[in-house]
């Protein structure tokens, strides 16, 4: 009788110490902060030059609790950039209004878009093209039809091309993302980084976009190599130009628990400040806040499934 119940057990443990040795589902293991101070720098009171002026772009959340949670990521991210001196945050659900997009210094935009009008894409371009900067986060980036994706990759550089050509699936430890380390928003940062997430690919891409992260499998010697594999998912991250604007845009950041990542937040920081051409170390201290336990250890272990979605 022992034996029949104690199998089973011994079975079920193997089992669940395999999935998280593998690490092919959920948050990743939680590193050292040491381990995080090394992709930052030194968290000392660096300051930033001028004032800050960003505009928080969101929507309904459409997908089961965990997944494009982006109110969720709002009221995440929301108060920790407004506890940086100097910056400000003012939020729009769904579409900025022209008196928005006129005191933004960066549009952030975490939400599937709604269908845009031909005058709201003339103010998003004109906010672009007069030296906005954007940052857009995952299916930010899907429009349809594709005359409409035409006119969104002129704001941010690269939209969805149609589900005949442009391609999406989820990656584990198997594939990581390999970064162009020689780009300014990446550079001395290592090669690759690992998460378990969602991408696309195969986007429709503007003249002057410059592709500065790739997916390939695991064991790719470098970011160069991933372009060339032929089982590469490229357009991971991407940074644009258009008239006086930058635009640095991931196809990541699909989980909850992938924004409480100090390494994914480390790129989207630098991603920021790459966009607002200013020094990125005023806005690291972001990498480890609220994430950081009692044993100086930074991440999550919480899948963050658990959790309803809301639309407002």
């Amino acid at each position: 009788m022992k034996k029949s119940i104690l199998w089973p057990l011994l079975i079920l443990v193997g089992l669940l110490s395999a999935q998280r040795k593998n690490n092919n589902s959920g948050p990743n293991e939680p590193i050292p902060k040491s381990e995080v101070l090394k992709l930052t720098g030194d968290l000392k009171d660096s300051k930033l030059e001028e004032d800050v002026r960003i505009l928080w772009l969101y929507g309904p959340e459409d997908h089961r609790g965990g997944e494009h949670d982006y109110i969720r990521i709002k009221e995440l991210f929301v108060p920790m950039l407004k506890a940086i001196p100097r910056i400000t945050v003012d939020e729009a659900y769904q579409f900025p209004t022209q008196e928005q997009f006129g005191k933004a210094d960066l549009l952030i935009q975490y939400l599937h878009l709604p269908d845009l009008t031909d005058e709201q894409f003339a103010m998003y371009q004109k906010f672009v093209d007069d030296g906005g900067s954007v940052v857009s986060l995952h299916e930010s980036c899907i429009m349809r039809p594709v005359d409409r994706a035409e006119k969104l990759a002129g704001c941010i550089g690269g939209s969805w091309k149609g589900n005949k050509t442009s391609k999406w699936s989820k990656f584990d430890h198997a594939h990581s993302i390999y970064l162009n380390t020689e780009h300014a928003a990446f550079k001395g940062l290592p090669n690759s980084i690992k998460l378990n997430d969602e991408s696309y690919w195969n986007l429709l891409k503007k003249e002057n976009v410059e592709v500065i992260g790739a997916i390939a499998p695991t064991g790719t010697k470098d970011f160069n190599a991933a372009l060339k594999h032929p089982e590469v998912r490229s357009d991971t991250f991407w940074t644009y130009t258009s008239g006086k604007g930058r635009v640095f845009g991931t196809t990541t950041g699909h989980y909850t628990y992938t924004f409480h990542d100090p390494s994914y937040r480390v790129l989207l920081l630098r991603g920021m400040a790459w966009a607002l051409n200013i020094d990125p170390a005023p806005l690291m201290p972001l990498a480890t806040q609220g994430i950081t336990d009692d044993k100086d250890l930074v991440g999550t272990k919480d899948a963050m499934m658990d959790y309803k979605n809301r639309k407002l």
